[in-house]
């Protein structure tokens, strides 16, 4: 249940955009059980005040999960990546969803009926005991998460984030440098609780000072040491 890293040299001291994940070999084995899906980019996968009855698993493909505001206004809340489950996971009878679940690029999304799972994790105990361990998780990350809102500064929890993305989501650059494509900067924005404007200038600090590159529309790592220092710093 644990969720995989794309280079092992990225070790983040927690992981807030952590779902609770099925294990590969499991996959296949369930997929009898899901009603598969695509949709394309942008497209809703649910939203807020439906019945949260069905829990989902993002097979290929990204998909945010946002808060909405007053008006159109929206922040994101964490980004999903292959292998991570969300959606009803265990929430009581008669919740409603309180997210909305946008895909991000053409997605794969594997849906099963709330009862279901829950039938299938009494039948399958070890699955059960992987799924409490991954929202135990969850919940200790979260935790953590609020703890470096309060004793961290924007600079340190950006970087700090930014590491974090790249061990969920990055990929190799035509160079083989780590990089993170499709990350917005109002994605960094909200997942530090900071301005859009306040994160493209530390952004640009971060280039200056050669721990964050460009290559294109790629924002490449340079130095994870570097921004392991400046993520260790306390307010």
């Amino acid at each position: 249940m644990r969720p995989l890293t794309t280079d092992p040299r990225f070790q983040p001291q927690f992981q807030p955009l952590a779902s609770p994940s099925l294990p590969p070999a499991d996959v296949v084995d369930f997929r009898g059980y899901f009603k598969v899906e695509t949709f394309g980019h942008g497209a809703v996968i649910y939203r807020p005040g439906l019945p949260a009855d069905k829990v989902y698993l993002l097979r290929t493909g990204r998909v945010r999960l946002l808060r909405q505001g007053k008006g159109k206004s929206r922040s994101v809340l964490s980004i999903l990546k292959p292998g991570d489950l969300f959606g009803e996971v265990l929430r009581p009878e008669g919740s409603l969803m309180e997210e909305l679940a946008v895909s991000s690029g053409k997605c794969e999304v594997w849906s099963i009926e709330g009862r279901d799972f829950r039938a299938l994790l009494e039948a399958r105990p070890a699955l059960a005991v992987d799924v409490i361990r991954a929202l135990n998780d969850r919940v200790r990350q979260l935790r953590q998460r609020v703890q470096g809102l309060i004793c961290k500064d924007v600079p340190a929890r950006l970087a700090e984030m930014l590491m974090v993305l790249v061990d969920a989501h990055g990929e190799h650059s035509p160079t083989g440098e780590l990089c993170l494509q499709g990350i917005t900067q109002q994605d960094l924005a909200d997942l530090v609780g900071a301005s859009r404007s306040f994160v493209s200038t530390l952004i640009n600090k971060m280039k200056r000072d050669a721990l964050l590159a460009n290559q294109g529309r790629l924002l490449v790592l340079k130095d994870e040491e570097g921004l392991n220092r400046v993520a260790a710093r306390e307010k």
